[in-house]
């Protein structure tokens, strides 16, 4: 079951001001922190792909494992211990994105400080801390089940080897593994939905705060409404 695909936050590509790297009001600091978050979750963000390419190596394996019967037992065991394998390098895949989430939110959480300080945008920095909160916390149970997952994986591959496995013991392998990755995406989900809110949360922030920054996105919106005009006229 293929399932890791994470959102992660957006980068603010055009500044239209310079920022020094502390900043010289507390605006310009939330900003700096903020951003500075964006960048640690970079690792995070380099582990999705190498997941996803040892998701579906796995996935491989185990159809060729369903595929075989008692008599090809030597080969299921060799197939056994490298699903094995990939489970354990997306463990360790796993624990570097989880670092980098932790490093990034210990980031943020110095911009969330300097949002006290930043006057007439109470409702607005609220909505940062709460859409963040909700953010790490989704991780965090993702991170949760996804370790599971990979354990529950573990299990059923080394239940192929059983030379006296029925076929409903195999089931109730399969049913568990099931279950344990519809939480996986469960989480996923409610993680990427939380990260959009944070990056609306961030960037009505900055609006509000006076600090005239466009994202990429905001850019090539912008640009397409020009071009809309121009071809109306």
């Amino acid at each position: 079951m293929l399932v890791h695909k994470k959102k992660t936050f957006f980068l603010a590509a055009i500044i239209l001001f310079i920022l020094s790297a502390c900043g010289n009001n507390p605006e310009e600091r939330v900003y700096s922190h903020l951003e500075e978050a964006v960048s640690l979750e970079e690792t995070f963000e380099e582990q999705q792909e190498p997941l996803m390419e040892l998701e579906e190596q796995e996935q491989n394996i185990y159809e060729e494992m369903l595929s075989l019967g008692t008599e090809d037992l030597e080969e299921i065991e060799e197939l056994a211990d490298e699903a094995i394998n990939y489970a354990d390098e997306r463990k360790e895949l796993l624990d570097k994105e989880k670092e980098s989430i932790e490093e990034a939110y210990e980031e943020y959480k110095l911009g969330e400080e300097e949002m006290n300080n930043v006057e007439g945008v109470e409702e607005e920095a609220d909505a940062v801390r709460e859409a963040m909160d909700q953010r790490y916390n989704a991780y965090q149970s993702l991170y949760n089940s996804y370790e599971s997952a990979i354990s529950d994986d573990i299990a059923l591959y080394e239940a192929f080897t059983k030379e006296d496995l029925s076929i409903e013991e195999l089931q109730t392998y399969i049913d568990e593994v099931n279950e344990a990755y519809q939480q996986v995406i469960d989480n996923r989900n409610l993680f990427n939905d939380y990260t959009d809110e944070y990056n609306e949360a961030k960037q009505a922030f900055y609006e509000a705060a006076g600090l005239d920054i466009q994202t990429e996105a905001s850019e090539q919106e912008e640009s397409a409404q020009d071009n809309d005009e121009e071809t109306e006229e």
